[in-house]
């Protein structure tokens, strides 16, 4: 099943997406917050820039990242793949997603995997793509950021640690309705590196 989306729905998913950031609507205790933002004021700071899929896939993989957090008591977040990462001091994020053509970018999952990686815990991955790559160069170059950042095309559904034996349990249960996936937008995000659980939920939006 191929995912395709009009531009009204298109611009409704966007709209959706980022009042859902905005408003916070993944909660968090303030206590938690706080000690967030302490923890992320001693790390390094850096800006990821997201693609995003559009609404029909979007809403199948958050329904699996909320069921996987609930069961599991791990953050949430939003359905997102990292097409490159800018340090803190870099060029503005709106200026740099002013300068980038219109989205549309279709990629077929390759399987589902899971890694020791914590933000890799268990994952979608895309198969490579040129037109992806070509994309993360603009926002390289538009960034002024000094080093390139090679694309590991992937989406991923939870951040936990789990025994190896889980994983794979959760991997071989995952059945996606479809093969390609079309991602229409991208958004800037301001992050810690390395980032933790709870940092998760201190993500914050600054460009889209």
């Amino acid at each position: 099943m191929r995912l395709f989306v009009t531009p009204s729905n298109v611009e409704g998913s966007r709209r959706s997406y980022f009042k859902r950031f905005a408003t916070g609507s993944l909660d968090i205790a303030r206590d938690e917050g706080k000690l967030a933002r302490d923890q992320m004021a001693r790390k390094a700071q850096a800006i990821a820039y997201w693609l995003l899929p559009e609404r029909a896939a979007c809403e199948v993989f958050s329904r699996e990242i909320r069921e996987l957090a609930r069961q599991f008591g791990a953050p949430l977040f939003e359905p997102h793949l990292t097409i490159f990462i800018a340090p803190e001091n870099s060029r503005p994020p709106l200026e740099v997603l002013r300068e980038l053509p219109p989205v549309n970018i279709e990629l077929t999952i390759h399987n589902i995997r899971f890694s020791e990686q914590f933000t890799k815990t268990l994952f979608v991955q895309f198969e490579t793509n040129s037109t992806l790559q070509r994309l993360g160069d603009a926002i390289w170059k538009a960034s002024d950021a000094r080093e390139r950042y090679l694309i590991d095309p992937h989406l991923s559904f939870l951040y936990a640690k789990l025994p190896p034996q889980t994983k794979q349990r959760l991997a071989d249960k995952i059945r996606l309705p479809f093969r390609e996936v079309c991602f229409t937008s991208i958004c800037a995000v301001h992050c810690a590196r390395p980032t933790t659980a709870i940092e998760v939920e201190q993500w914050k939006l600054i460009a889209a």
